[in-house]
């Protein structure tokens, strides 16, 4: 497992793709991966705001089942990407309609948002990287609002579609992502740090047996059946733990059984490996003589 499987196209794309979603956001979701297939995809690279965006548009001129997203020209798309650099891309109003009018939305009643109103809500946050240290420091001197993901992702993906249209460039091959969660079950699911193992426990202090990935929530299940997300999983570092275990690509759908799992929290890098980057796991491969 390379380094560079943890920010391919195909990881990507599974990090879009919940089960919960309308078979039209799958179709934007392809489109919009073919049209960015040939783009260089890379540890603080901007690619996957780019790809973001780029379905949130298609989506949102294709939901009506009039057209599908292969049927979007590229000037189409390059026209309603480009606007004023100081400003957020209009685009933001069309994609808001779009969901609330597919109940992809916000839904007030249960106060929360649909995995494709999360995504959309990410992509347009100008808050992002600006909040605080603490709710009184914020109280005392509220943050600014800044450039949005999506504000630099319409100028780039403008810029690219200029670029690209004439002559036209040759799409790369897409990889071929299914919607649908990914589930482990484990006899034993540790985290890992530069310098420490914890096993993966539940609220109520039980081993965790199952991690279930769909799109961009994770949650788990203990022994007990007490169900619960936890803060230091992200859908991209469980699918590369799978993928080192297994061999599979990290984008992989479907159900998995394994005898352990070692999960890399945010204080790793998507890509490292445990027992190269841990110091415990480090000694254990390599026992001084």
């Amino acid at each position: 497992m390379s380094d560079q499987s943890a920010y391919d196209l195909d990881l990507e794309m599974s990090l879009l793709l919940p089960s919960s979603a309308p078979p039209s956001w799958a179709a934007a979701v392809h489109e919009a991966a073919r049209h960015l297939a040939g783009l260089p995809w890379e540890a603080g690279g901007r690619a996957a705001d780019d790809l973001t965006t780029l379905a949130l548009l298609l989506f949102a001129r294709t939901y009506t089942g009039d057209r599908a997203p292969a049927e979007i020209p590229v000037t189409e798309l390059r026209e309603a990407l480009d606007g004023p650099v100081d400003r957020e891309p209009r685009i933001i109003d069309e994609i808001d309609r779009a969901l609330t009018a597919t109940g992809q939305g916000y839904d007030r009643a249960a106060g929360r948002g649909t995995p494709l109103w999360d995504l959309f809500n990410a992509a347009r946050n100008q808050y992002a990287g600006r909040l605080g240290a603490s709710a009184l420091a914020d109280d005392i001197e509220p943050p600014f609002p800044g450039p949005s993901p999506m504000r630099g992702a319409a100028r780039r993906l403008a810029q690219f579609f200029a670029d690209t249209s004439v002559p036209p460039r040759e799409p790369a091959a897409t990889p071929a992502v299914e919607s649908g969660p990914l589930t482990i079950e484990s006899d034993r699911i540790q985290l890992v740090t530069a310098g420490s193992i914890m096993p993966l426990r539940c609220p109520r202090n039980h081993d965790v047996r199952t991690v279930r990935v769909d799109g961009r929530d994770v949650v788990t299940e203990c022994g007990q059946g007490h169900v619960a997300g936890h803060w230091a999983l992200e859908p991209a570092r469980v699918r590369m733990a799978v993928a080192r275990a297994t061999g599979a690509r990290p984008s992989v759908q479907g159900k998995r059984e394994l005898q352990d799992l070692l999960i890399v929290t945010t204080d790793l890098p998507r890509h490292s490996d445990p027992y190269r980057d841990n110091v415990f796991l480090q000694a254990s491969r390599h026992p001084a003589i």
